[in-house]
């Protein structure tokens, strides 16, 4: 197998939707910045109900720039770029062992963890090539309207929301090794994003539910925080350390796991036809359906 093979491949199978989300973004942000001026003062004179205001994070008026950029851009592009991550991260185990190509690539000379290391570098790049082009869209807007905020806090609050995609990325990539099952593993992981962003979202709206947005890896990732105090390593590190410590757990997962067995399938019916068969798979004489009644 060539050089990162395993990691082209991911870049391969998805670059329709790669090219798709990337056009969008950066239509979105050049869209946003745009827009800004003619809403400014509309939005000035708005007095937003109370809970609203949690969803600008740190900034404090939708009608600033670093608040309407929130609200209408960081808000929920993560998400878009997390339901790609979602479908690539579980395609890129679960996905091959469904499809029969697993025993293919690992008949490669290639280790296992080699290979969810390789996919789960593919899948970063595929998502991360999307939402680094929204920067470019930021400062094409910026070169026709007055938008106060300047490149260079904008990129950081990109580079800032990646973390969190990579942090469901990685968990993507571990229940696909641990079920061998990409319809499970795709909706345990999107289950566990519903649950985190509908408690983020009721805490911010909710004044003394505010510290429960801690719990949360969207409050630490939260861009408005970096407009308004500057970046912080710590949080993208620490972060960054979660999706790194979920990509690994995969990948020692997948080194262990009997993949032709596919030992961590859900198997609820065939566990109940052994439980019906007898030894060796014998139905027991009073199952069988010559001792049922109306046999003779």
């Amino acid at each position: 197998m060539k050089r990162f093979g395993l990691l082209w491949k991911s870049l391969r199978d998805y670059r329709v939707a790669m090219v798709s989300i990337a056009v969008l973004n950066f239509a979105i942000a050049l869209m946003d910045i745009l827009i800004y001026p003619s809403y400014r003062e509309a939005l000035g004179d708005m007095e937003l109900p109370a809970g609203f205001e949690g969803f600008l994070g740190e900034a404090t008026s939708m009608a600033s720039p670093e608040g309407f950029i929130t609200a209408e851009y960081f808000a929920w592009i993560p998400l878009v770029l997390i339901t790609l991550a979602i479908i690539a991260g579980t395609g890129a185990i679960a996905g091959e062992e469904g499809a029969g190509t697993m025993d293919m690539l690992l008949a490669q000379p290639v280790r296992r963890w080699r290979l969810v290391v390789e996919r789960a570098v593919g899948v970063a790049l595929l998502v991360a090539i999307p939402a680094l082009l929204g920067w470019p869209g930021f400062l094409l807007g910026e070169a026709f309207v007055d938008f106060d905020l300047g490149g260079w806090p904008l990129m950081i609050a990109t580079l800032n929301m990646l973390p969190l995609v990579f942090i469901f990325l990685g968990l993507a990539l571990l229940t696909s090794a641990l079920m061998a099952n990409r319809g499970a593993a795709a909706g345990i992981t999107t289950g566990i994003l519903v649950i985190f962003y509908f408690v983020h979202t009721l805490a911010s709206a909710v004044a003394s539910l505010h510290e429960v947005r801690k719990l949360t890896p969207f409050y630490w990732s939260d861009s408005s925080y970096v407009f308004v105090h500057g970046f912080s390593w710590a949080r993208f590190l620490v972060m960054l350390a979660i999706a790194i410590a979920l990509a690994a757990l995969a990948a020692w997962q997948f080194e262990r796991r009997d993949v032709a067995l596919g030992s961590r399938e859900w198997r609820l019916f065939s566990f109940a036809r052994r439980r019906h068969a007898g030894p060796e798979g014998h139905i027991p004489p009073s199952r069988h359906p010559e001792h049922t009644a109306g046999g003779d």
